[in-house]
C-alpha cells in the first residue's frame, strides 16, 4: 500500500506540474513595469480604486517646513524603511512604495531621511545606548530589532510616545496594541506603526497547497476559516495520518512526505502557537500593571499538545534547529500545510512554486475561542525616540506622516497589490488574508522580553524533546519577574 500510494503521489505531482505549464499559457501577462508605474493584471480592480479608501483617511498634520533638515534615524534593518534611489524602478513593487512614501513626505515637509548607523542589532543598541547616556544628540529615531529594544529600555534611555507631539495612536497606521498591551500607566516605550514593514510582512499564517489538500480531499478549508471552525483539532485531524515513506528509509526522515512541516526557525516559528492558541506572555492586573500571565488554565494542555504534534505524529515532520531552511519540504511538495509569514508570497521560492497555494490563520485553540489570533517574530522592527531628542515636534511629525504614507502607499502595495493581486491565486486566499491580519497582536510579554521572559518557552522546551511546562516554569518565573518590574520601573521614572 504504501508503494502504491508513493507511485500515486508521484504520478499526482507530474500531473499537477504539467497541468499548470498547459493552464500558465493562457494567463494574463505578468505584471509590466513601465517607468516605475506597474501596469496591474485585469482582475476587475483598479489601482485607484486600491488605494483611494486609504488616502481619505487625513494624518491631521499641519503646515511645516523644516528647512531641508535630516531625519537621523538608526536600525539594524534599513531596509525596512530606506530605500536608495538607484533601487528604485528595477521590478520590486515595495521597494518602489517605500521611495515614493519617503519623497512623498521629505518633499511636503522639506526634510531628508538618512541613516546614521547600522550593523547588527547589538552593535546597533551599543551604539545607541553608548550616545544617549553620554548625551550626544547624534540621532532622531531608533528602528531596531524588537525583542533586543526590550533589553534597552532597561537603560531609560528612550522617551515617552504619548509625550512626543502630533503622534496619534488613534489612527489605524499605528498598531491597536500600542494604545491596548504595549500601554502601560499611560505611557508607551516602544511602539510599532505601518512604517515598520517587516511587523506586517513577518505575521504568521499557514500556507497550504491546494493541489495535494484536493486530493486529499481536505474539502473547503476558506469556508472552514470563515464559519468559525478551523480549530486545532480540525486542523490536526486533517494531517496527522498523512505520511508516505518515500524515501524507503523504513523511518520518518527530511525525505518523507507529510501533512504538516513544522519549522524551528530559532524558535519563532514553533513559538507562534502560543499567541494563535490566545495565551499571551504578559497580561495586566487588577492595578493595570503589566505581570507575568503565562501560566493559565490551558498552558499545560497547549505544551503537551504540541509536543505530540512535534514527535509523536505520524503526518508532522519537525525541523529542529540544525534545519535552517524554511518550508523546504512544502518547496518540495512533500508537505499540504507549513506555518509562514504573509510576506512569504513575495518570496523567490513562492513566486516560482507551481502548485496552487492558499494561506490560513493559525487555528484557534477550540471552538470556544472568538478569534484567530497572530503574531509577528520579534526580529521585526519597532520605534523608540531618545532622550536626547532635541525637537520631539519635528520628529513626532516626520514618524506620523511617514507612518500616514505607509498605510497609504506601502501597505495597500504589498496587501492589496504584490499578496493580493498578483502573488495569492485565488480570490478566497485574499479574503482570508484579512482575517489573519486583523489577528495581529503585539504581547507587552514579548516585545520587552529580551530573552529574559517567556517569548521562547515554546521553544526551549519541545526544542529540547521536552513537554515538561511546569518545570521550566519553576526554573524561569523568578527572572521573568524580576525583568518586567525593571521593565515597568522604567515606565514609572518616565514621570
Amino acid at each position: 500500500m504504501k508503494r502504491i500510494l508513493s507511485l500515486f503521489l508521484s504520478a499526482l505531482m507530474l500531473m499537477t506540474a504539467a497541468v499548470f505549464t498547459l493552464t500558465s499559457c493562457n494567463e494574463e501577462e505578468p505584471v509590466e513595469e513601465v517607468g516605475g508605474k506597474q501596469d496591474l493584471p485585469s482582475v476587475g480592480m483598479q489601482e485607484g480604486d486600491i488605494f483611494a479608501e486609504r488616502a481619505e483617511v487625513a494624518d491631521g498634520l499641519g503646515e511645516y517646513d523644516f528647512g531641508g533638515r535630516k531625519l537621523r534615524l538608526v536600525s539594524h534593518n534599513k531596509d525596512d524603511f530606506f530605500v536608495e534611489e538607484e533601487d528604485r524602478n528595477k521590478g520590486n513593487l515595495i521597494a518602489d512604495a517605500k521611495f515614493n512614501r519617503n519623497k512623498t513626505v521629505e518633499d511636503r515637509f522639506n526634510f531628508e531621511m538618512e541613516v546614521v548607523y547600522t550593523g547588527s542589532y547589538g552593535e546597533v543598541n551599543e551604539w545607541a545606548s553608548k550616545n544617549i547616556l553620554a548625551g550626544a544628540d547624534e540621532f532622531d529615531l531608533y528602528s531596531s530589532q524588537t525583542m533586543a529594544a526590550g533589553g534597552l529600555v532597561l537603560k531609560n534611555v528612550f522617551l515617552n510616545w504619548y509625550d512626543i507631539p502630533n503622534v496619534d495612536f488613534t489612527k489605524p497606521w499605528w498598531a491597536s496594541s500600542n494604545a491596548d498591551e504595549l500601554t502601560y500607566d499611560g505611557k508607551c516605550i516602544l511602539a510599532i506603526s505601518d512604517f515598520n514593514y517587516s511587523a506586517i510582512s513577518g505575521t504568521f499564517c499557514m500556507a497550504f497547497n491546494k493541489n495535494l489538500a484536493s486530493a486529499y480531499d481536505m474539502g473547503n478549508l476558506y469556508e472552514v476559516v470563515k464559519n468559525g471552525d478551523w480549530t486545532y483539532d480540525y486542523f490536526y485531524n486533517l494531517i496527522k495520518d498523512v505520511y508516505t515513506d518515500t524515501d524507503g528509509s523504513g523511518d520518518k526522515s527530511l525525505g518523507d512526505f507529510y501533512g504538516f512541516e513544522q519549522d524551528h526557525w530559532w524558535g519563532t516559528y514553533i513559538g507562534c502557537w502560543l499567541w494563535a492558541f490566545d495565551n499571551p506572555v504578559a497580561d495586566k492586573n487588577e492595578d493595570g500593571v503589566p505581570v507575568v500571565a503565562i501560566k493559565t488554565d490551558k498552558i499545560n494542555n497547549i505544551v503537551t499538545t504540541l509536543y505530540d504534534l512535534c514527535y509523536n505524529t505520524k503526518g508532522c515532520y519537525y525541523a529542529n534547529n540544525s534545519e535552517k531552511q524554511k518550508n523546504s519540504i512544502f518547496f518540495e511538495r512533500r508537505a499540504i500545510f507549513t506555518v509562514a509569514t504573509i510576506g512569504s508570497p513575495t518570496s523567490e521560492q513562492f513566486r516560482n512554486f507551481e502548485d496552487e497555494y492558499g494561506i490560513l490563520p493559525l487555528p484557534k485553540w477550540n471552538e470556544n475561542q472568538q478569534d484567530y489570533h497572530t503574531m509577528a517574530p520579534g526580529e521585526h522592527n519597532c520605534l523608540a525616540v531618545p532622550k536626547t531628542c532635541t525637537d520631539t515636534e519635528f520628529v513626532g511629525t516626520c514618524i506620523e506622516a511617514l507612518s500616514a504614507e505607509s498605510y497609504k502607499q506601502v501597505i495597500p502595495t504589498l496587501y492589496e497589490i504584490a499578496l493580493k493581486t498578483r502573488y495569492l491565486r485565488d480570490s478566497e486566499s485574499k479574503e482570508v488574508l484579512d482575517v489573519v491580519l486583523e489577528g495581529r497582536t503585539y504581547d507587552f510579554g514579548y516585545i520587552y522580553d529580551n530573552w529574559k521572559g517567556f517569548g521562547f518557552m515554546l521553544s526551549d522546551i519541545i526544542g529540547t524533546g521536552s513537554s515538561n511546562f511546569e518545570s521550566y516554569y519553576a526554573e524561569r518565573y523568578t527572572m521573568a519577574k524580576n525583568h518586567f518590574k525593571k521593565i515597568t520601573k522604567v515606565f514609572d521614572k518616565l514621570g
